[in-house]
């Protein structure tokens, strides 16, 4: 599977559910302001971004593929808001 054009192939990096002050556990969903996702590179249409690159991107522009048995998700270069 390769990106074309100013599209990118991520796998979504999971987060750990966190634990409030009160003792609640909180998954990744039902945290406040998450409108930003870490993920991995996999594939890039632009040379800019290498494979492998960890990167945060806004998941509001992005939209789920499935391949093989993984699912990830499709973004735009627009969407990439930092290079970690």
């Amino acid at each position: 599977m390769e990106a074309v054009g100013n599209h990118i192939i991520v796998k979504e990096i999971k987060e750990a559910a966190t634990k409030t002050t009160g003792g609640l556990e909180l998954i990744e969903r039902d945290r406040e302001g998450n409108r930003y996702k870490k993920a991995i590179i996999i594939s890039s249409g632009s040379e800019s971004l290498k494979i492998d690159q960890s990167i945060i991107y806004d998941k509001v522009g992005s939209h789920p593929i499935e391949f093989g048995d993984e699912v990830y998700q499709v973004i735009s270069m627009r969407d990439v808001v930092a290079l970690l």
